[in-house]
């Protein structure tokens, strides 16, 4: 007997219901460019800057991204 698997009715790149934040840096000598894919926020990437080297300011916008 074959069995055939529902297949998802639109593929997306990045599996949105893991509960995870996907976040990616771009890094220059002047500003730091943080991206982000939250769980419920749809497909949509947000995008913040801190000055290059801003640890605290890095880290503070882990922790917002954490929070929604």
């Amino acid at each position: 007997m074959q069995v055939v698997a529902a297949r998802a009715e639109a593929p997306t790149a990045i599996q949105t219901d893991l509960r995870a934040i996907f976040v990616s840096l771009e890094l220059s000598r002047s500003v730091w460019l943080i991206t982000s894919l939250s769980p419920g926020g749809g497909e949509k990437m947000s995008k913040h800057s801190v000055a290059a080297g801003d640890i605290a300011g890095l880290l503070k916008r882990f922790a917002q991204l954490k929070e929604c």
